[in-house]
């Protein structure tokens, strides 16, 4: 495969994709599959870009982008912002007013001028408060050596506070793998639109911080040092500074009648909190599933771009049956985080990835990242666990146990490995072969100049 110098740049060179149609970035593994990146590089080829939407997830994302001297984790920001292109935030994903105000002020030192001028969000988007990011870490702490590999930056306990309100939940009950340790409130959980009202703002954190206070005493853990009528200040003040808009998908579909837009994925599909490994799982759907139908309603054909490493990645507990601690593939933006746990390396897992690709279902083409380490260890590539090449099937469950079950078969597995070819061309066809998609971008490096569209030889496509 090589690299198509000679066309016009962006369009033409994503196979099967329509000129204008929005684009789907997912990943296709446990998350690190350089979504951002991907996204930074396809908005800098592809000149109508239009703006990109953060659909899924909150602030634990980190999607790193490095183009010449500038660098930056994307938490919150669409990743072509150092591009100028403009975000839109769409619920379900979370918000996280405080920590997107100081991503705005570390984009403003990479010289993006008014940062929050480029957010657009959903005022039905959930809000992560410094409260829920307590709970979060103190639930971790109680777990002990049982921890689920949570980022610590409150994502679950917002989606599961939500819950437990709008079911009236009362103490005792559970909320996923969550136990309700005091009768929920009746009040509405905390969205952008609360926000614009700052008495409304207080008794919603009011109500929360007396949901949370067990939780955060049991575990030793106090609530955020800053009163009530601080935090609402502040969150209501960073409201104040970005375009928060009841309606939304009439925006997007406006971007997309104009021009190029990028869905930019969270975390990767095997974290799926209705198909991932439970409980090892993310509180978010990340399979696109429902973004491709609302997409298609609006007469767009979407493009869906699956991600992967030529290697297996995981951040924190959870099952990950190709790991292989002898492996040494530093990494210079991924370490060991307190609450996320230990950052895990293993082999190219095929059996995995054509799993991600059953459960994401559609899926256009395939971008491949860090091929530069080919030929720099032992890797290998496993066809199968135990002899089976398919042994998961979708789900699509809200059934803990079954989940469960899909766990202790991805716990004991045991890898059939053979050595990985060092060609680009084998390692990228092996990928082609399982996810059932051809190999469109790739990436040899961290960097935007890093990475190239291919051509795809016809006998390979699927």
């Amino acid at each position: 495969m090589d690299a198509a110098a000679d066309a016009p740049a962006g369009e033409g060179l994503l196979p099967g994709r329509a000129a204008g149609a929005p684009i789907i970035v997912v990943g296709l593994g446990y998350g690190d599959e350089a979504k951002g990146a991907t996204v930074d590089y396809l908005a800098s080829q592809i000149p109508d870009t239009a703006a990109v939407v953060r659909w899924s997830g909150g602030a634990q994302a980190a999607h790193n982008v490095w183009h010449g001297p500038r660098h930056h984790t994307f938490r919150q920001f669409g990743s072509a912002s150092l591009l100028d292109v403009r975000t839109i935030l769409r619920a379900p994903m979370m918000v996280n007013p405080l920590n997107l105000a100081i991503e705005a002020s570390e984009l403003e030192a990479l010289g993006i001028v008014d940062s929050l001028g480029l957010i657009t969000a959903d005022a039905r988007a959930l809000v992560t408060t410094p409260i829920h990011v307590a709970m979060n870490r103190a639930r971790e702490i109680l777990r002990g050596n049982a921890r689920h590999g949570s980022t610590g930056e409150g994502i679950g306990e917002t989606t599961a506070y939500a819950l437990a309100v709008a079911g009236r939940a009362r103490a005792g009950s559970m909320i996923g793998n969550f136990e309700v340790l005091v009768d929920a409130p009746g009040g509405p959980a905390p969205t952008l639109a609360t926000l614009r009202d700052r008495a409304g703002t207080i008794r919603a954190l009011d109500a929360l911080a007396e949901y949370a206070a067990p939780l955060l005493a049991s575990a030793g853990e106090g609530a955020p040092h800053e009163s009530i009528e601080t935090i609402a200040d502040a969150l209501c003040s960073i409201a104040d500074q970005i375009r928060i808009i009841d309606d939304v998908d009439t925006e997007i579909a406006a971007a997309m009648a104009t021009g190029t837009v990028l869905f930019e994925g969270s975390q990767g599909v095997l974290l799926d909190e209705w198909n991932g490994f439970h409980p090892f799982t993310t509180w978010s759907t990340v399979v696109p599933a429902d973004l491709i139908e609302w997409i298609s309603r609006t007469g767009h054909n979407p493009y869906v771009l699956g991600l992967t490493r030529c290697y297996a990645t995981r951040h924190g507990a959870g099952p990950m049956p190709t790991e292989d601690a002898n492996l040494q593939l530093p990494d210079v933006h991924n370490r060991e985080g307190r609450y996320q746990g230990a950052w895990r390396i293993g082999h190219l897992d095929l059996p995995a990835l054509r799993y991600a690709a059953a459960i994401t279902g559609q899926i256009d083409g395939v971008a491949v990242s860090h091929l530069d380490v080919l030929g720099t260890a032992d890797l290998q590539v496993a066809d199968a666990w135990r002899g089976d090449p398919q042994p998961l099937t979708p789900l699509h469950t809200a059934d803990t146990a079954v989940l469960e079950e899909l766990t202790a078969l991805a716990s004991e597995a045991r890898p059939d490995y053979r050595p990985l070819p060092v060609g680009v061309d084998a390692v990228t066809d092996l990928i082609a072969g399982a996810t059932g998609a051809p190999v469109v971008v790739t990436a040899a490096g961290p960097r935007r100049t890093d990475r190239s569209f291919i051509v795809q030889r016809p006998s390979l496509r699927a």
